[in-house]
């Protein structure tokens, strides 16, 4: 477990993350894609940045276990951010 304050904020970054994913997961399975899509863009950049803030400074002040936690809060925040910016500017929604 993470025992800085960053580090904490990072863990839950990560359960956030988490949560996103199997809200995405259970919108597109129930043939709402367009609804996960725009669920998506509204709360991925928000979370996505905070996570990446809390990741780095959890990577700096942390060490074993902890430090991964971070890590892994700042590759999947990465990713989300590259996703949210692909979905708001270069995704054409049918036009």
């Amino acid at each position: 477990m993470p025992k800085t304050l960053p580090g904490k904020l990072s863990a839950l970054f990560l359960l956030v993350f988490i949560m996103q994913i199997i809200l995405f997961l259970v919108s597109v399975l129930s043939n709402n894609g367009f609804g996960a899509i725009v669920t998506f863009i509204q709360l991925a950049p928000f979370t996505a940045l905070l996570g990446i803030i809390f990741g780095i400074i959890g990577t700096a002040r942390e060490s074993g276990k902890g430090r991964s936690i971070s890590i892994a809060t700042v590759s999947i925040g990465s990713i989300f951010a590259g996703i949210a910016i692909f979905f708001m500017f270069i995704w054409s929604f049918g036009g």
